[in-house]
C-alpha cells in the first residue's frame, strides 16, 4: 500500500509539468485565419508597390525597394504557411493528450496489478494457514498453480510442482454432480493421512483459459472419530442382539416352567377343595400371572428400546378394539369390585387405518394401570373425534382417547416422571403397588411412534386422566350404524349407583337425542324420575334383589319396558329376572351396539314381546355351537417337557378330546404316518428334530399322500416375532404362546375343528 501511495504522488507531479507545457503552447499560438489572410494580401500589395519603385527609383530607392520586397515576400510566405503550422500544432497537442491518457491508464493498471499481487499474497497466506492443498491443472494435466501447503505436506517425489504433470495419485470418480469425491488416503511426510477432495472448474486469471482446481482437506481426525463411532455402533448393535437373544432365551426358559405352574394351578382350581386350599390356589395363580406380566413388559420394552417395533397399517374397527380391551380387563376389574366401561363418540368413524395391535397395547396398559391404582369406582375409556381433519386428499383425522380412573391420582411432580422407565408413584421398601414401572414408558414410546401424544393430568386423591391424541387415516369416513339412531324426546332412566358405567351409557344415549339421566335408588326424586320415563334400564347391582323390586313396581302399576344390566357371573339369574318382569338384559361391560339394540327394541311396541325370546334363542344357538365345537378330537401333542406335556394332555382330556403324546419331533413324525389325527399341537423347541422342521416335513409328507391339510397349531414359549414367523412359513395354521391359556387353547381347537 505504501508503494501505491508513492506512485500516485509521482504521477501527480508529472501531471503538473504537462499542464505548464500546454499553457506555453497556447501563449505562442498563431492568430486567427482571417487576420493571417489580410496580412498576406497586404504583404503582397507592398511587394508589388516596391517592385515599381525598384524600376523607377534611384539606387538608394531601389535598394530600399529590394529590402522591402524581400520583407513583404517573407511576410506573405510566413502568413501563407501559418495554416500548416497551426495544423501541425493541433496534431501535436492531440498526440500529447493521447500520451497523457495512456500514461494515466498505465498507472491505473499498475495500481490494479499491485493490488492483485497484494490480494494474491493475502489469499495464499490464508490458504497456507488453513492447511488445505490447492492444485490447479490445465487441460493437458500440467500443474499451473500449487500452494505452499502441498510442498510442506507431501514427499518431494510426489509433491505437485507448477509446470509439471501431477504425480500425486488422486484419481477417482466423483460421488455427486458438484464434484465432491469420497475420502481418499494419501502418503504424506507424516505418514498416511485421510483427505476429502473437491474439484471445481475455474479460469486462469491471466488468459481466462479453463482450469481444474482440486482442494484437498485433511480429515484424518474426523475419520478416526467416525471409525470409533462405527465401532461403537457395531458393538452396541452386537450387544443389543445379544441382549435380545438373552431375553428370548431367558423368557423361553422361564415361560416353560411357568406354563406348568399356571396350567396345573388352573387344573387344581377346578378340583374339589377346601376354602383354605382354594385361597392357596388363587394366590398361586395370581403370583404366576404377575410374573408373566413382568416378563411381557420387560420383553416389550427391550423391543421398543432397540427400535425393532414395526408399525402396521391395517383397517381397525374402533368399537371392536376399544370394547375388546374393556371386555378383556372386565374379569380383573369385577374380581376387585371395580367397574370398567367404554364410550365411542357418535362422530368417530367405524373403521380407521392404524396399528391395531399397538393401539390395543397402549389402551391395555393405561386401563390396566388405572385398575391397579383404584380401590373404589373404576376405569372409563372414552374415544371421540378431536381437532381439525386433514385435507380431503389425505383422509386423515385425529382421535382423542381419554382413560380416566377414580384411584389415588398423582401430583404435578409425580406426573413429570410417570412416563420414565422404571418410575412409579411410590418408591422404597414400603411401596404399596407392585410392577416394573415400564407400562407407561412403553405406552408413550408406542404413541410417539404412531405420531401422537400422550399426557397425564394430575389430580391428587381424585383419580388420574391420561389423554392420547392420535392421528389416523380413514379409507371411508363412515360412522357406526348406531350413530344414525335418533331417539328424540325419549326419556330413559338408568337406575344405578354406578360411577362409571351408568354415566357413560347416559352420555351415549344423550348423543342420540334421548333425555337420559342416572337415577340413584333411594334418592329423593326416585319415584318421580322413573314414573315419567319411557324406558327403564336397571343395574342389578343397585338393589339387593332387582327382580323383587321390579315385581313390586309392576304390581304397583309400573308399565314402561325395563331392561336389566347384569355381570357375567349373574347370568344364572336371568330366567328369574325374566319372570320378574324385565323385558331384556344387557351384560357388563355393555357394548354400544347391544345398548342401542335393546333400547330401540324396547321402545318399539311390536318388537318388545319377542325381544327376550330372541335373546334366549341367541344364547341357545351359542350353546349349540359350543357343543358342536366340543366334539371329540384326536390330537397329537409333540412336547419334550414332562410338566407341559402332562398339562396339555390333562387340558385336552378335560375338553373331551383324545391326546396322543410324542416327546420329540422325530417321534411325532412317526406317529402321524397313519393320517388319523384331527389336530396337531407341536412345540417349536424339541430335541432331535425341532418343531419348525417337523412342520415343514409333515406338510411335505401330507402333500405327497394327497391328504387334506390337518390343522397344525404351534406352541412355544418363544415370544419373538421371528420365531412365530418361521412357524407360519413352515406351514403352521396358528401359534400359541406359553403359558397356555385354557380358553385360548379351547378357541384354537374350535377353529381347527
Amino acid at each position: 500500500m505504501e508503494g501505491t501511495t508513492e506512485r500516485r504522488k509521482g504521477r501527480e507531479q508529472r501531471t503538473d509539468g504537462r499542464g505548464s507545457a500546454k499553457v506555453g503552447w497556447t501563449r505562442f499560438g498563431l492568430a486567427p485565419l482571417h487576420i493571417r489572410q489580410t496580412l498576406a494580401a497586404l504583404g503582397m500589395a507592398v511587394g508589388i508597390a516596391f517592385s515599381f519603385w525598384l524600376v523607377l527609383g534611384d539606387p538608394t530607392g531601389r535598394l530600399l525597394a529590394i529590402s522591402m520586397s524581400f520583407l513583404s515576400g517573407t511576410l506573405a510566405a510566413w502568413v501563407l504557411t501559418g495554416g500548416d503550422l497551426a495544423r501541425l500544432s493541433g496534431r501535436q497537442r492531440a498526440l500529447d493528450s493521447e500520451v497523457h491518457t495512456l500514461r494515466r491508464e498505465r498507472e491505473v493498471l499498475e495500481d490494479r496489478l499491485w493490488e492483485l499481487k497484494e490480494s494474491d499474497e493475502r489469499h495464499r497466506s490464508v490458504l497456507d494457514s488453513l492447511g488445505d492443498v490447492i492444485i490447479r491443472r490445465g487441460e493437458g494435466g500440467d500443474v499451473t498453480y500449487v500452494n505452499d501447503a502441498a510442498a510442506r505436506l507431501f514427499p518431494k517425489d510426489v509433491a505437485p510442482v507448477a509446470g509439471r504433470p501431477l504425480a500425486l495419485d488422486i484419481d477417482g470418480e466423483p460421488d455427486a454432480e458438484d464434484g465432491a469425491f469420497g475420502d481418499i488416503r494419501l502418503e504424506t511426510v507424516d505418514g498416511p493421512r485421510w483427505f476429502s477432495r473437491i474439484d471445481l472448474a475455474v479460469r486462469d486469471p491471466m488468459d481466462a483459459r479453463p482450469l481444474k482446481q482440486t482442494i484437498l482437506r485433511d480429515i484424518t481426525g474426523r475419520r478416526a472419530m467416525e471409525e470409533e463411532l462405527v465401532e461403537a455402533r457395531d458393538m452396541a448393535e452386537a450387544a443389543s442382539v445379544a441382549k435380545s437373544r438373552f431375553l428370548a432365551t431367558v423368557s423361553h426358559e422361564i415361560r416353560t416352567p411357568l406354563n406348568g405352574i399356571l396350567g396345573m394351578a388352573g387344573l387344581l382350581r377346578d378340583t374339589r377343595q377346601t376354602l383354605e386350599q382354594k385361597s392357596y390356589t388363587d394366590a398361586l395363580v395370581g403370583s404366576g400371572e404377575s410374573l408373566l406380566h413382568l416378563i411381557d413388559e420387560v420383553l416389550e420394552f427391550s423391543k421398543v428400546e432397540a427400535g425393532r417395533v414395526e408399525l402396521a397399517q391395517e383397517p381397525v374397527s374402533v368399537s371392536g378394539l376399544v370394547e375388546g380391551v374393556v371386555e378383556l380387563l372386565a374379569p380383573k376389574a369385577q374380581a376387585k369390585g371395580l367397574e370398567i366401561a367404554a364410550r365411542i363418540g357418535a362422530n368417530v368413524p367405524r373403521e380407521i387405518v392404524s396399528d391395531g395391535k399397538r393401539l390395543r397395547q397402549v389402551l391395555f396398559n393405561l386401563a390396566g394401570n388405572g385398575l391397579k391404582f383404584t380401590e373404589t369406582g373404576g376405569v372409563a375409556i372414552e374415544v371421540c373425534r378431536a381437532g381439525q381433519d386433514a385435507a380431503d386428499g389425505d383422509r386423515g383425522i385425529e382421535l382423542e382417547i381419554l382413560v380416566r380412573d377414580t384411584g389415588v391420582g398423582f401430583t404435578e411432580e409425580q406426573a413429570k416422571r410417570l412416563f420414565k422407565e422404571f418410575e412409579q408413584i411410590d418408591h422404597g421398601l414400603a411401596r404399596r403397588y407392585g410392577g416394573t414401572g415400564l407400562g407407561l414408558a412403553i405406552s408413550r414410546r408406542l404413541v410417539t411412534l404412531m405420531g401422537g401424544t400422550i399426557e397425564a393430568e394430575a389430580s391428587p386423591g381424585a383419580g388420574a386422566t391420561f389423554r392420547v391424541r392420535l392421528p389416523v387415516r380413514v379409507e371411508r369416513d363412515v360412522l357406526e350404524d348406531d350413530a344414525a339412531i335418533d331417539l328424540p324426546r325419549q326419556k330413559i332412566a338408568v337406575v344405578s349407583k354406578s360411577r362409571i358405567s351408568a354415566p357413560l351409557i347416559v352420555a351415549r344415549l344423550q348423543e342420540a337425542g334421548a333425555e337420559a339421566s342416572v337415577v340413584a335408588p333411594g334418592s329423593a326424586d326416585f319415584e318421580e324420575e322413573i314414573g315419567d320415563a319411557d324406558l327403564l334400564m336397571v343395574d342389578h347391582a343397585g338393589f339387593a334383589d332387582a327382580g323383587a323390586w321390579l315385581a313390586g313396581a309392576r304390581a304397583a302399576g309400573l308399565e314402561m319396558p325395563a331392561a336389566v344390566i347384569v355381570k357375567p357371573t349373574e347370568r344364572d339369574r336371568l330366567p328369574r329376572l325374566n319372570l320378574a318382569g324385565f323385558d331384556a338384559y344387557l351384560v357388563e361391560p355393555v357394548r354400544t351396539s347391544s345398548l342401542f339394540g335393546v333400547v330401540t327394541g324396547l321402545l318399539d311396541p311390536d318388537r318388545r314381546s319377542s325381544f327376550w325370546t330372541g335373546a334366549n334363542a341367541l344364547i341357545e344357538e351359542e350353546n349349540e355351537q359350543s357343543a358342536e365345537s366340543s366334539r371329540p378330537l384326536r390330537v397329537l401333542i409333540a412336547e419334550d417337557n414332562d410338566i407341559n406335556r402332562l398339562l396339555t394332555e390333562a387340558l385336552l382330556r378335560k375338553f373331551g378330546h383324545e391326546p396322543v403324546v410324542a416327546t420329540n419331533g422325530k417321534a411325532a413324525l412317526e406317529e402321524v404316518q397313519d393320517g388319523s389325527f384331527d389336530v396337531l399341537l407341536v412345540d417349536l423347541h424339541m430335541p432331535e428334530m425341532d418343531g419348525v422342521e417337523f412342520i415343514a416335513r409333515y406338510r411335505e409328507y401330507e402333500n405327497s399322500r394327497c391328504w387334506d391339510p390337518a390343522p397344525l397349531i404351534a406352541v412355544t414359549a418363544d415370544v419373538m416375532p421371528d420365531a412365530h414367523a418361521r412357524a407360519r412359513e413352515a406351514g403352521a395354521d396358528d401359534v400359541l404362546t406359553k403359558p397356555l391359556d385354557p380358553d385360548i387353547l379351547k378357541q384354537a381347537l374350535s377353529r381347527a375343528s
